[in-house]
């Protein structure tokens, strides 16, 4: 995600970004108030539309400092928002997530270690998890497709601009998805497009709920347990399910999903 000519960052971070930033631009002083204003406007709620979901506390979990701090610092200007927290300790975020002090994780997939999709297993397994709003320096259909079956909220690419987490977070806030401009927005429309037909396809409920907590990553373990059942009762539904939709792996299931608004049916903004 690049900087945009309104942004700027400190140079006492020097050589240790990774990224192009441009630093004290005098266009900055220039376009502050009309950025400022955008933000107001795309950011504030209408006085008559509560929020369907609450983005007000924000965690970004990134491994590079300069960037981290970079946008902390551009999503510190925003109306409403707070900086819950940054960095990459694992600890620090569970444990403020346990507080009910996160609504929204800005998340890099690129990270040392386990990476993002580990992070993300991890917060779905916390009590009340926060929105996950992937930020990666790449989009792939396997990250892609993973991303959405971790429920992540939303995917960007690091090279958009900076102002392009204005109308994500204004679409998250609504309860919606937000899949940014260029490849992440191309590659959720292969997705949705390839997707099996559901013409002479009629689901049971019970085979729509088994569907919709599949490409949400619930495991067959954690099914048997939730119905009773036992893992190969699961694995046998699933795999008559796939058959019924022709689907021929977890990604064809979540194409199958999207095509027929199974996981959100204002998918695309």
């Amino acid at each position: 995600m690049r900087p945009s000519a309104s942004t700027t960052h400190g140079k006492r971070h020097g050589k240790r970004c990774v990224i192009p930033l441009i630093f004290f631009s005098n266009l900055w002083a220039q376009s502050l108030p009309l950025l400022l204003f955008r933000m107001n406007t795309l950011i504030s709620p209408p006085a008559d539309a509560p929020a369907r979901r609450s983005i007000r506390r924000i965690w970004i979990f990134e491994d590079q400092q300069c960037f981290r701090e970079l946008l902390a610092e551009f999503l510190g200007l925003l109306p409403g928002i707070e900086i819950a927290g940054t960095g990459e300790d694992e600890d620090q975020l569970y444990t403020a997530i346990g507080a009910g002090a996160v609504d929204l994780v800005l998340l890099d997939l690129q990270l040392r270690g386990a990476g993002g999709f580990h992070v993300m297993e991890r917060i779905r397994q916390r009590e009340n998890p926060p929105a996950v709003l992937i930020l990666s320096g790449q989009a792939t259909p396997h990250s892609l497709a993973m991303a959405i079956r971790l429920g992540a909220v939303g995917y960007v690419q690091k090279t958009a601009p900076l102002e392009e987490l204005l109308p994500a977070l204004q679409a998250i806030r609504e309860g919606r998805l937000y899949f940014g401009e260029g490849t992440p927005r191309e590659l959720a429309q292969r997705i949705i497009n390839a997707a099996p037909s559901a013409c002479g396809v009629e689901l049971t409920q019970r085979e729509v709920d088994l569907l919709t907590r599949l490409v949400h990553g619930v495991t067959a373990k954690e099914l048997a347990a939730e119905w009773n059942r036992s893992r190969f009762t699961i694995y046998k539904a699933r795999t008559r399910l796939r058959l019924k939709i022709n689907a021929r792996n977890q990604q064809e299931m979540v194409a199958y999903a999207l095509h027929n608004g199974l996981l959100d049916p204002m998918l695309i903004r």
